[in-house]
Order: C-alpha cells, then sequence, then structure tokens
C-alpha cells in the first residue's frame, strides 16, 4: 500500500513533472497566463509556508510520513480555513504551472496530485490524527474543510 510511504514533495515533483511535459507531448490547447500563473504559485508558497509556520510555532512534526508522532492538534492559524495548508499550496503551484505551461490537458495533472494526496496521504493521516486527538479532531474536521 502506497499509504503514507512516498513524501508529498516527491508526488508534487512528479505532478510537477507530468504538468510540465505535457504541452511537448500535446503542443495545442494553449491557453497561457505570465499573471495568473504568478499570483498562483506566489500563493501555493505563502499558503504552504503559513502551514508549516504554524506547525513549528506550536512544537510538533511537519514531517508528513510520521503522522504518530504528532504531538499538538493544530487548528489555529490558517487551519482555521483549511486542514491540509501544506498541500492546498502545493496544488496552488501546481495550478500556477498550468497557467504558465497553457496547456489546458495539464489539469489532469493537478486532478491526479489532488486525488492521489487526498488517497494516500491526507485521509491516512486523518486516520492516525482521530486516534491520537479523539474527538477533538473529529469535531474540528466537522467544522474545517479538508482542501478549502
Amino acid at each position: 500500500m502506497l499509504d503514507l510511504k512516498i513524501p508529498p514533495i516527491v508526488v508534487l515533483s512528479i505532478f510537477s513533472g507530468v504538468i510540465i511535459s505535457i504541452p511537448f507531448v500535446f503542443p495545442f490547447y494553449e491557453v497561457k497566463s505570465i499573471w495568473l500563473s504568478t499570483i498562483f504559485i506566489i500563493s501555493g508558497i505563502v499558503v504552504a509556508l503559513m502551514g508549516v509556520s504554524e506547525f513549528r510555532r506550536l512544537k510538533t512534526t511537519v514531517n508528513p510520513t510520521t503522522p504518530e508522532k504528532s504531538s499538538r492538534m493544530v487548528s489555529t492559524g490558517i487551519y482555521r480555513f483549511s486542514r491540509n495548508p501544506m498541500y492546498l499550496g502545493m496544488a496552488f503551484g501546481l495550478i500556477g504551472l498550468v497557467f504558465y505551461f497553457g496547456n489546458c490537458l495539464s489539469w489532469f495533472g493537478v486532478a491526479g496530485f489532488v486525488a492521489y494526496i487526498t488517497y494516500f496521504q491526507i485521509i491516512p493521516e486523518e486516520v492516525v490524527l482521530k486516534r491520537i486527538f479523539g474527538k477533538s479532531y473529529e469535531d474540528y474536521c466537522q467544522k474545517t474543510r479538508r482542501w478549502l
């Protein structure tokens, strides 16, 4: 099973490669926007770093392959709006790549990333966090969306 085995940064790199490669394989369907690309990439970096910063501020693990080492449940800062701002930031960055390279088929790379991260990273993390933090984590899940 792939659950929690491949670090999200590796998954991000793989899907970035897919998004970048698609225009070379299918050099049509172009809709480029450097402005949207820049906005999404910068927003993605900011959102992801806000997530990392909140974890560090509360002194809990940032390592996505070992959620069992979580010492605190984080529901403050950007985590009031998204349970997964680091992954959301990565997805924003991929959307920025789609707009930069401009190939409409590259949206499949974003969808693939979101699906993979949801099923092989986020859901397994949630299982562990429910076991560690119990009802308080379940309550948090009820009031805060997984992505946005």
